[in-house]
């Protein structure tokens, strides 16, 4: 089954007013497709974060294919 990294970003400014993104949480998952991985991924941050929704915490959701064996794409 393949297995995908799901990023949760959101923009934030610094003590400058500078926009700058940070990473959230980041979860690997194996799902059929990228649709099923994304969908898996907003329950477990919603869990993790302990909201009721994935979007009261992150701006938006990036992701990226794994190797079968869990590492970076060859």
């Amino acid at each position: 089954m393949p297995a995908f990294r799901i990023k949760f970003l959101k923009r934030v400014c610094d003590a400058t007013g500078h926009e700058t993104i940070i990473c959230q949480r980041a979860f690997e998952v194996k799902a059929r497709d990228q649709d099923e991985a994304i969908d898996r991924a907003k329950d477990c941050f919603t869990v993790a974060e302990a909201a009721s929704a994935w979007w009261l915490r992150a701006d938006r959701i990036e992701t990226e294919p794994l190797a079968e064996d869990g590492g970076a794409p060859t």
